[in-house]
């Protein structure tokens, strides 16, 4: 995952977006407090940078970085997929996006505010509810103690059947 440990403490949900709710952004995130992460990373916010960010942010769902392409093509057509790319991988670099697969392991990018979080992901509709109880800390010990290795990360995503999905015929 973006690295650090989650503690006993950290047993918060965040629902990032459901079906019943209006299509609201998921977090508190604001273009001016993601110009401030990226400046504290020596990252510039440039035009383009900006634009993929007025993109992103408006995301409710999981979305591809080809899904941000197309939008941008239609409201700035200078804009390449090679910027939209970069941006994004930035973002994520930056914690602000979270890579995740999707049902079938296409790969997609959800919106969160920067922390330690894992996913649990309809798959059905694609609704993302981010939690940061971290189940996997004793695991990575283990694993750290019997192989050696140097663990600094990683990745929980759950996948199931929200309630609205449930219900529908």
């Amino acid at each position: 995952m973006q690295g650090g440990r989650c503690g006993a403490g950290c047993a918060s949900l965040f629902v990032m977006e459901r079906a019943h709710l209006p299509s609201q952004p998921p977090t508190t995130l604001s273009s001016a407090s993601v110009g401030e992460i990226f400046a504290q990373h020596g990252y510039r916010m440039t035009r383009p940078r900006t634009a993929v960010l007025h993109a992103v942010l408006k995301r409710s769902r999981p979305f591809t970085a080809e899904q941000i392409v197309t939008e941008l093509r239609h409201t700035d057509p200078g804009l390449g997929r090679a910027t939209v790319y970069r941006t994004l991988e930035i973002l994520a670099s930056v914690d602000v996006l979270t890579r995740l697969l999707q049902p079938g392991g296409h790969p997609a990018y959800v919106v969160g505010l920067p922390g330690h979080r894992h996913h649990l992901v309809c798959s059905g509709c694609g609704t993302t509810v981010a939690f940061t109880s971290c189940p996997i800390d004793d695991l990575v010990h283990d694993l750290s103690r019997d192989t050696e290795f140097a663990i600094h990360g990683h990745l929980l995503e759950v996948f199931g059947v929200c309630p609205t999905c449930q219900e529908t015929p």
